[in-house]
């Protein structure tokens, strides 16, 4: 042990010695440590299309869930970005752990007896659910009844898992140290990156091929996904938090070694050529500058204008190349035409809107309307204009504020929880303007254990905590940030 003095306030603290991991002891490790190999033992049923295999792990990992919630936040972090396991039946395996997990919280609660204060993000969050919930009640009555049935029940199931990851992760996490979580999501985005890397430029068969999504894309990339883009928006998100984590860890091995995985993480998105996770990117580089310093992140804005005006050009072409495979007049035109699409999807949002603008046309309707705007069925490629069209006034009057919330709170914590959780936050956020990741759990699980573990862990023994733009937070403003 060492004392640490807070000059400020004259306080003498004993802490745990430094590790070249920080000051993490073997019990922080323990969920990680259980998990692995039971995520393991479902991506090999997977792989090697072993049934009984994968049901069995499957079943080992809901009630690690129930027995130790950690646990069953690990296995999360740990499988939500793979392929499910096909043997396991609706709602499917990320509903049935969330699930598993919230149990466990409920039983924990006799235990461990904590002094819940939710949120102002989180009562807000649970608001817009609440709302959706009442907007599908007719399809849910329905019994989800047909194609158009089926694909809202699929996309409430969708957001309903996220917000009960969200409810588990501020749980488990609330005042415990986030490395091991967030190392363990990191770790799950590697392993995608590397399936996806691995298999580029030719099908996979076999085990590889049982553990990739399917896609039209050819030419792109989809790794574990269904889409390139959103792929290529989880993997932007990954290299964020490598990357913000890589800047407040005090380790130089630790430091390289998250440097190599964003490195990997790269790879695997620059086949994706997705352009507007290429932007999400940069927008979250530079909030990450940001909050290292303003002139960091003025730099970081020269850097980043005048190196998109050499790659983007060059970036331009290749994904000609991969879609049409070539750069002529014809490939261009081909081009703007995908993206006259989703623009025409996205002024036809604001015609739904005002159809219905206090309570919207209804969740998961967005791409059964678009067909009387724009002549044909298309999602909105934009999840904002999605709850304008979708949940109207009542939707956005929750949604924004709730982000609104967020934001501010981040601005609260620790200066490692705060680069970390901003980079990856405003990375996701600006994803969100081409896609819709909340109806994605596989594209948000990562950015929901990232962002919550930023709000309410402790990461104190991360790195090494600096003042805020020069004034010193003193402990008892970090105390109540930690508390938010």
């Amino acid at each position: 042990m060492v004392t640490a003095v807070d000059r400020q306030a004259g306080v003498h603290t004993s802490l745990p010695r430094t590790t070249r991991l920080g000051t993490l002891g073997l019990s922080d490790y323990r969920p990680l440590l259980a998990a692995l190999p039971v995520g393991a033992a479902i991506v090999g049923g997977i792989a090697f299309n072993v049934a009984p295999l994968m049901t069995g792990a499957s079943l080992v990992a809901f009630v690690a869930a129930v027995i130790s919630p950690p646990v069953g936040l690990a296995i999360l972090a740990l499988m939500t970005p793979l392929k499910s396991p096909p043997a396991i039946p609706a709602p499917g395996f990320n509903a049935l752990l969330v699930g598993a997990t919230l149990l466990g919280c409920v039983y924990r609660l006799p235990i461990d007896r904590p002094a819940l204060r939710p949120s102002a993000p989180l009562l807000l969050l649970l608001a817009f659910v609440l709302y959706v919930s009442v907007q599908q009640v007719p399809e849910l009555l329905s019994g989800y009844s047909g194609t158009d049935g089926h694909l809202v029940g699929y996309l409430f199931e969708q957001v309903l898992t996220l917000a009960g990851l969200v409810v588990a992760a501020a749980y488990v996490l609330r005042s415990r140290s986030p490395g091991p979580f967030v190392g363990a999501a990191l770790l799950s985005a590697f392993v995608a990156a590397v399936l996806a890397i691995a298999t580029f430029g030719h099908p996979a068969a076999g085990p590889l091929g049982n553990l990739l999504g399917a896609s039209d894309a050819i030419a792109r990339n989809v790794g574990p996904f269904g889409d390139p883009n959103y792929f290529g928006l989880f993997e932007a998100t990954g290299i964020a938090a490598a990357l913000a984590w890589m800047v407040v860890v005090r380790s130089p091995g630790f430091r390289l070694l998250l440097l190599g995985t964003s490195i990997v993480l790269a790879f695997a998105y620059a086949t994706t050529l997705s352009r507007g996770a290429a932007l999400a990117l940069v927008v979250g580089l530079i909030a990450l500058a940001f909050t290292r310093s303003r002139r960091t992140g003025l730099l970081a804005i020269g850097a980043a204008v005048a190196v998109t005006a050499v790659v983007f050009p060059l970036f331009l072409q290749t994904r000609l190349i991969a879609d049409a495979g070539t750069t002529s007049a014809q490939a261009y035109a081909s081009l703007a035409e995908s993206d006259q699409s989703r623009i025409a999807a996205g002024l036809a949002g604001p015609q739904m809107f005002a159809s219905a603008p206090i309570f919207g046309i209804g969740f998961g309707q967005f791409s059964f309307m678009s067909a009387q705007y724009v002549g044909f069925s298309i999602e909105s490629h934009d999840w904002y204009v999605n709850v304008l069209a979708e949940q109207g006034i009542v939707g956005i009057a929750l949604w924004i504020p709730m982000l609104a919330a967020v934001a501010v709170t981040l601005n609260r914590t620790l200066c490692s929880a705060r680069s970390v959780g901003i980079a990856v936050f405003v990375t996701y956020m600006v994803g969100s303007a081409f896609l819709e990741p909340p109806n994605s759990v596989q594209t948000s699980a990562f950015t929901v254990i990232v962002v919550v573990a930023a709000l309410v862990g402790n990461w104190s023994d991360v790195g090494a905590d600096r003042p805020w733009h020069g004034q010193n937070r003193g402990p008892a403003m970090e105390a109540r940030a930690l508390d938010t």
